[in-house]
């Protein structure tokens, strides 16, 4: 079964078959994920956080990454704009807890364990170089070390993640087929999808706080 984003939705994060609508209980992912463009207007920012918030599911809470605390990494990627936001993200407190618990999970729980984490960090620091993020990108990169080169689990995800990213429409059920064929499990795949999508969530959040921030200089 096939379901592909509409044409008009390029960047979209896709979640083609029915494995992807059946998403296990600790690969979390905020409803609203969805792909992005990098000038994304400050009230899309609020619907979307809206969304986030009545949406995320309840374990989706701050948490920590790799046994250590997590700071918040969208104050983390913003840098000094953080400070000029911070009275925005404060009236969301739902929406800063869930994205950074959703953000613990896919890089330490035990779905991503079972792909390997470095190549959730490699898929994710791909992603965001593609979605025109950078900084993102330096941060993914900044958390694990390279796998080794000629990893056929690695190609195929980051083949499906940069498809997904710059040509949702053109996914079909060969693509999902793909992915099994290197090993990954329907449990492994549905991890992917959501990775793709919240790296785009990110994005999307990311460009509309640097808006905001950027009328408030």
């Amino acid at each position: 079964m096939t379901q592909a984003p509409p044409a008009d939705g390029a960047g979209a994060a896709a979640a083609p078959t029915d494995a992807l609508t059946s998403a296990p209980a600790d690969a979390l992912t905020p409803a609203s994920v969805e792909a992005t463009t990098p000038a994304e207007s400050p009230a899309a920012v609020a619907e979307s956080a809206d969304s986030a918030e009545s949406a995320a599911p309840a374990g989706a809470e701050a948490t920590t990454v790799l046994g250590t605390p997590a700071a918040d990494v969208i104050d983390a990627v913003l840098g000094d704009t953080a400070s000029a936001v911070r009275a925005v993200r404060e009236t969301r407190p739902a929406v800063v807890a869930h994205t950074q618990g959703v953000y613990a999970a896919l890089l330490d729980g035990p779905a991503t364990a079972a792909i390997g984490r470095d190549r959730v960090v490699a898929a994710a620091v791909a992603v965001a170089e593609l979605a025109g993020a950078p900084r993102l990108a330096a941060h993914y990169a900044a958390l694990g070390s390279v796998p080794a080169e000629g990893d056929p689990v690695l190609a195929a995800v980051l083949r499906h993640a940069a498809r997904v990213t710059t040509a949702p429409a053109s996914i079909t059920r060969a693509d999902i087929d793909a992915l099994a064929a290197v090993g990954l499990s329907e449990r492994d795949i549905v991890t992917v999808a959501q990775l793709i999508g919240f790296v785009h969530f990110q994005v999307r959040l990311l460009a509309g706080l640097e808006l905001i921030g950027a009328e408030h200089e």
